[in-house]
């Protein structure tokens, strides 16, 4: 292939739409404009608006074309848009210059093309050229991606704002009710390469390298911000190497990618391996519309507060009860919901039937019963444990009471109890909670309403994941991560709500009335088809063959 003919094929998939005219194409009629420079009601700033009525597919226009062909998504998401204030976006443009696109237009743009799965600047630049229902939402607006991803990080601090202004409205108008969530978190991998991540032996000599390049040019910028980087990477390192020991955890496979510090090397789901990665969770309620969302590094139950005070904002008040998996069996969360008065039901992963498979391989701590009556515990054999000493805490541990008994010497369930001489539990202060909680999920009816956990937020994140594309990060950096995750969050409560929306307009009354009437309609059409189609020899021939048969 030539030269010229490598830049014309490169060039050839380039969709370039006018947004100011479109033509009939069975006249030479034009149409009108599609976008119009209109003035803002609420701030005064001029903006560039669609005009979604003036835009035609052939003689038909672009409504009634929708409406044929029953797609309802397009009208349920502009009618959703048209209701919020749009007055702190607007202010943030200059009054005085080029009328830049109407941010209810963007907006609407962005969100409705990640509901479609196009989440790239660039698809959404051809999703506004070539979607129907997009160019419903936007009036027909075609920004280019530059001005796309301007838009986006010019209004990032507003993200948080929309998102549960709108979310309240869609809960008012669906009529759903949030007295119950669910909560839960996934992994998702990081924009990093993860064939790129270092130990410490690479950061340090990166890190020096950095240090010598900007000693030789103090005044260059890219020296400056390499050098700042290369640190903030061994900081993260020896900050999370110290977190390891102080679990007890393995140092061998501690990795930093360079480039994006911020997300730590964790298990992917679904057995996917390991890799940079990022931990975002939600609140959903029984309609499966996110009330809550965050982002955090490593953890799920660290937000868990900061979500609960959100979902409250949006829907005025705190839920009566959240279900949690039991991942979320920790001492935070269960004291984030007891201090909001929140019942809190939540599994805390074990049976105590069975032998626990973690370290050592023995009985977990919940197999084991408290007496709070003879503060006393008695163990999987049915043998009692008793209170042999109380450790006050110091600085690096907590205050804990120790509970032992002799008869581990000759009991049959040693091996699956204790690899040392006696078993011996430890009881801290908030164990009085958590055997609350096992108690409290004993019950029947707890148990019963638990179980529809899984059924409220476990689809969620398979949505985001199998429609709307969310399967790595797009975006580096913390800021970039919350950012993409917003806009995936807010493009699926869209999404859901068109869902239940077209649930609620079927009367089922009026169905049933429709059907009676269909059903008699077939009756006479079908009786007078009888009679036209069979006359006297078809009738004949018909019998012969029956006969045959």
């Amino acid at each position: 292939m030539t030269q010229p003919d490598r830049k014309r094929s490169s060039t050839s998939s380039k969709i370039s739409a006018p947004d100011e005219l479109q033509l009939n194409l069975f006249s030479a009629a034009p149409m009108g404009k599609t976008s119009v420079t209109k003035t803002a009601a609420q701030s005064g700033r001029r903006f560039i608006s669609g005009d979604p009525g003036k835009i035609f597919i052939g003689p038909v226009r672009l409504e009634e074309y929708l409406k044929e062909a029953s797609q309802k998504a397009p009208f349920v998401v502009a009618e959703l848009l048209d209701g919020e204030d749009w007055k702190p976006f607007e202010e943030r443009y200059s009054a005085v210059g080029r009328a830049p696109y109407s941010p209810r237009a963007m907006l609407g743009l962005i969100l409705f093309g990640i509901m479609h799965g196009h989440h790239s600047l660039r698809e959404l630049e051809r999703f506004s050229r070539l979607d129907l229902g997009c160019m419903w939402v936007t009036g027909g607006i075609a920004p280019d991606h530059a001005n796309i991803g301007r838009f986006i990080v010019m209004h990032e601090g507003l993200l948080t704002q929309v998102f549960e202004s709108l979310t309240r409205r869609i809960l008012k108008k669906t009529g759903a009710g949030s007295h119950r969530l669910a909560g839960d978190g996934t992994v998702i991998e990081a924009a990093c390469s993860h064939y790129k991540l270092l130990r410490e032996e690479a950061l340090k000599e990166r890190a020096e390298s950095a240090r010598r390049k900007l000693a030789e040019s103090p005044d260059d910028p890219d020296a400056q911000r390499n050098a700042e980087l290369s640190d903030e990477c061994l900081k993260t390192y020896k900050e999370r190497e110290q977190a390891c020991k102080r679990s007890s955890r393995s140092t061998t496979t501690l990795r930093v990618s360079p480039t994006e510090p911020e997300a730590p090397v964790q298990r992917l789901k679904c057995g996917r391996g390991s890799a940079a990665s990022y931990k975002p969770s939600i609140l959903a309620n029984e309609s499966r519309i996110i009330t809550a969302m965050a982002v955090d590094a490593s953890s799920e139950t660290k937000v868990i507060g900061a979500m609960l005070d959100q979902s409250g904002r949006v829907v005025g008040e705190q839920p009566k009860e959240l279900l949690l998996d039991g991942g979320y069996f920790d001492d935070g969360v269960i004291a984030a919901t007891l201090e909001r008065d929140i019942s809190m039901l939540c599994s805390d992963g074990q049976d105590p039937e069975e032998i626990k498979t973690g370290k050592g391989g023995v009985y977990a701590k919940s197999s084991f019963e408290y007496d709070a009556s003879t503060d006393t515990y008695r163990c999987p054999a049915g043998q009692t444990l008793g209170l042999i000493k109380i450790y006050p805490g110091t600085d690096k541990t907590r205050e804990f009471r120790l509970y032992t008994t002799r008869a581990c010497e000759n009991c049959a369930k040693r091996a699956q109890c204790t690899k040392t001489k006696r078993r011996e539990i430890r009881r801290h202060a908030e164990d009085e909670q958590r055997d609350a909680l096992r108690a409290v999920m004993r019950q029947p009816k707890a148990r019963a309403i638990f179980s529809k956990r899984q059924a409220m937020v476990e689809p969620v994140f398979g949505y985001l994941r199998a429609q709307q594309g969310l399967n790595r990060f797009r975006r580096r950096g913390m800021a970039g991560v919350t950012r993409e995750f917003g806009l995936h969050v807010l493009a699926y409560n869209l999404a859901r709500a068109v869902a239940l929306l077209k649930c609620l307009c079927v009367d089922p009354s009026a169905f049933q009335r429709l059907l009676l009437s269909l059903r008699r309609q077939f009756a006479k059409l079908a009786t007078r088809t009888f009679d036209f189609l069979l006359p006297a020899e078809f009738d004949a021939g018909i019998k012969l063959r029956s006969a045959t048969i």
